[in-house]
């Protein structure tokens, strides 16, 4: 997902120029065609409430290939930044031929030592980007951006805050938090990718297990929105 800010910069002209801010911020995962995706509270804003004059766009790149597609995200229908999940809704595609296609959910919970896969786009560097200064609409630009598919197990699971939280031995890249968190089979996803947990260690602190939270936590919000749950 992009996120598409405008930046005042302070200094002696007046009034204050204006620039816009781009940044790839996550990663989301479709539960509807073309409709609503799923991914990371904390992609919207660091876990802060969300600025309602930012922009974002969900982004595809059809087998990894040279092109991306832009869907504008229209709405936010659930921002839960407890669990750290939020379901967006899509506006049409900018290439009317190009789709998303959703994936199955399940909140069955996979035993420890599962296989697992992973999948999420490490945030590209952006070379330049055209933008509508007026509207924030995203109009072309220059990156590299690719999916990233991975493999592990279940580490462990556990009742953490209220919530039910997994640990993995799959490691994630910065812009892949948000992706799925899928059993193999029957495919579903389970979990959604959010951070890792720090542990503390003789010589400070340091990056432990990368950790999820089961889509129970947002249970009645899937199915109503056309997700397949299986």
């Amino acid at each position: 997902m992009r996120l598409l800010k405008r930046v005042k910069r302070r200094g002696k002209k007046k009034p204050p120029q204006v620039e816009i801010g781009l940044a790839f911020v996550g990663t989301g995962w479709c539960i509807t065609t073309d409709q609503y995706v799923v991914t990371a509270h904390h992609v919207f804003n660091e876990g802060k409430p969300r600025d309602p004059n930012d922009r974002f766009y969900a982004f595809i790149v059809p087998a990894n290939g040279p092109t991306a597609y832009h869907f504008p995200i229209s709405g936010f229908p659930v921002e839960d930044a407890a669990s750290d999940i939020a379901i967006v809704e899509l506006g049409p595609c900018s290439t009317a031929a190009e789709h998303i296609q959703p994936l199955p959910v399940t909140f069955s919970r996979p035993p420890d030592g599962s296989m697992v896969g992973t999948y999420g786009f490490p945030a590209p560097e952006v070379l330049g980007a055209n933008v509508d200064p007026n509207t924030l609409q995203f109009l072309s630009g220059q990156f590299f951006l690719k999916g990233h598919a991975n493999e592990g197990i279940v580490a462990a699971q556990y009742d953490f805050n209220g919530g039910w939280h997994y640990e993995f031995n799959v490691g994630w890249h910065h812009g892949e938090s948000g992706g799925p968190v899928v059993r193999l089979d029957p495919l579903a996803a389970f979990a959604i990718m959010q951070h890792y947990r720090t542990i503390k260690a003789p010589h400070g602190i340091v990056i432990g297990p990368h950790r999820g939270r089961s889509l129970e936590a947002v249970q009645q919000g899937l199915p109503l929105r056309g997700a397949v749950v299986v």
